[in-house]
């Protein structure tokens, strides 16, 4: 998600969720700050980091200390798409079933499942023990409910379509065809089916999103304006306490199906002021490593090198191009830009080696991903000569790129994009602004005429990325790109029973698009983090799952 929103893109995630630093805080990647607000990528003053190895108080009790962004949207997981919000709605909410620490779909709510021969039609059968935060318990019904509500046009879902349109009747309810979703029938209170459109071998994985996670019937449509404010899941985890741009706190469900989390709550601060700092003062558990002090840790010279983890991001930044807006409707102008964005340069210089140079859209850890497939090369005087081919040679439009983010501060990468077309074509792109949530709203007008984004992983298939994003008529894809192959290469891996083979069609349709050059892929995050030694379990997961139920905390 860029758009679970990362949906930084969290990781947010999304997402996401945007290109990097503080752009991906807001759309893609779930954490970041530094000594001036900034992302953890920034440079950051000259210091000698020092050991927390004693880390005193902070390591006494259950109650872990984080950084946290603001979340994009409600608590409402019908209305996620962005990482930062995904974060906390993936420990409140669950669905039917989950991914757990190895990226692998297990049950949640659903203790199993059956699959016709078919493959269209799925049984599930719930656990008998599974509870609302309010102790209520959960059935069937509430599954189907909150299907049918995430369905319901008057709700304006901007992902259900994405995600649970190849539910038979889900596009019906939307378009206001049917009342119900036909393909959703209650067997018994802990029983029932799911019925397909056509056989997916996807489909447990697009129902880990958080549009199909379970509500409360009672408290939704009891409290319809502020239900949201401390909504009541099935998580292990539930809202204590949430107060804007200062504090969010989750603490434990005792009583959750899945075994109770072994700390008593987590503490996500808000607020500003350094996170390094913070993290050396023992104010909080995890940190970020500043870029200037990477190589250091990395390379064992520091005294918290024994704290540090490398995360990479099952997520990708990227320059969208909206190719039904001029002069991004000539694929040689595309092109040009392309090969005009110097990221070795940019990676090294501007961020110290933080992330991966992307030369493909799916990152390396991703299922199916495959490093033949590859991106233009930096070459500047090939990009003269194509914009000279252009029929926008002689008379360029304005430029603008949007981004999202919440200072007033433009971020040095893109700052870096913009000059390097200037110098290497000539061309002015004017830079632009929006808060995080205007931005996400904007987006999905499919009116931007070129933005940084990014994405992130909603589950561990190459079609959350390649179908998801690029597909003519997925209601996700903001270029407007479409491409008659690409969709023929996409249809038939949508329904393609071999995963081996389904992966190679998505290599073929990967390559033709990153040659259309709609989407210009700049960097593979990495979350470089310090852990304090107190804290035990904690996953290496590279997309957004519900973590904190496996994480402890050891007194020293």
């Amino acid at each position: 998600m860029s758009n679970r929103t990362l949906t930084l893109l969290m990781g947010a995630v999304a997402f996401l969720i945007l290109a990097v630093a503080a752009v991906f805080g807001i759309v893609l990647l779930g954490g970041g700050g530094d000594d001036d607000g900034t992302d953890s990528a920034s440079p950051d003053a000259t210091r000698t980091p020092r050991s927390s190895s004693s880390s005193s108080g902070i390591c006494q009790g259950k109650s872990l200390i984080v950084p946290g962004n603001e979340p994009a949207s409600v608590f409402d997981p019908i209305q996620v798409t962005d990482v930062s919000t995904s974060e906390y709605v993936v420990e409140i909410f669950g669905g039917l079933v989950t991914i757990n620490r190895d990226l692998e779909v297990e049950g949640d709510l659903a203790e199993s499942w059956d699959i016709s021969p078919d493959g269209k039609t799925y049984t599930f059968k719930l656990r008998n023990n599974i509870l609302f935060h309010d102790d209520t318990r959960v059935t069937a019904h509430d599954v189907k409910y909150s299907i049918e509500r995430a369905a319901d046009p008057k709700n304006a879902s901007p992902t259900v379509r994405a995600y649970l349109g190849n539910i038979a009747g889900v596009n019906d309810k939307f378009t206001n065809k049917s009342g119900e979703v036909s393909g959703v029938k209650v067997v018994d209170d802990r029983t029932l089916t799911i019925t397909l459109i056509e056989p997916s071998d996807f489909f447990l994985e697009e129902l880990t999103y958080p549009v199909s996670y379970v509500v409360q019937q009672e408290q939704v449509e009891g409290d319809a304006r502020n239900w949201t404010r401390k909504p009541i899941g099935t998580g292990p985890f539930k809202v204590a306490e949430y107060k804007v741009a200062e504090v969010i706190r989750l603490t434990k469900n005792d009583r959750y199906h899945l075994g109770a989390p072994k700390l008593d709550e987590v503490v996500f601060e808000l607020g500003g002021g350094s996170i390094s700092t913070r993290y050396e003062n023992d104010e909080i558990h995890i940190g970020f490593v500043p870029a200037v002090d990477l190589d250091a840790i990395k390379g064992g010279n520091s005294p918290l090198s024994a704290e540090y983890k490398a995360i990479p991001n099952m997520a990708t930044s990227y320059i969208q191009l909206n190719t039904k807006v001029a002069p991004f409707d000539d694929p040689k102008v595309r092109q040009a830009f392309a090969m005009t964005i110097d990221r070795e340069q940019i990676n090294e210089v501007l961020l110290y080696g933080y992330y991966q140079v992307a030369d493909g859209f799916l990152p390396p850890d991703m299922p199916g991903y495959k490093e033949s497939v590859s991106s233009y090369d930096f070459d500047p005087v090939r990009a003269k000569q194509l914009l000279s081919e252009s029929k926008y040679a002689t008379n360029m439009p304005r430029i603008t790129m949007s981004y999202g983010g919440s200072t007033g501060d433009t971020p040095d990468i893109l700052v870096a994009m913009q000059e390097g077309w200037k110098e290497a074509l000539g061309i002015e792109v004017q830079l632009q602004v929006l808060d995080s949530a205007a931005y996400l709203r904007e987006q999905r007008t499919g009116k931007f005429q070129m933005s940084a984004d990014g994405w992130s992983a909603d589950y561990p298939d190459p079609e959350n990325f390649l179908g998801k994003l690029f597909g003519g008529n997925s209601p996700l894809n903001y270029t407007g790109y479409k491409n008659d192959q690409v969709d023929a290469l996409l249809e038939q891996a949508r329904t393609e029973s071999s995963r081996e083979k389904r992966y190679e069609l998505y290599t073929q349709a990967e390559q033709i698009f990153m040659d259309d050059a709609a989407i210009i892929p700049t960097f593979w995050p990495v979350d470089h983090l310090l852990v304090k030694p107190c804290v035990v379990d904690y996953p290496a997961a590279s997309m957004t799952i519900p973590k904190y139920r496996y994480i402890d905390i050891k007194e020293d």
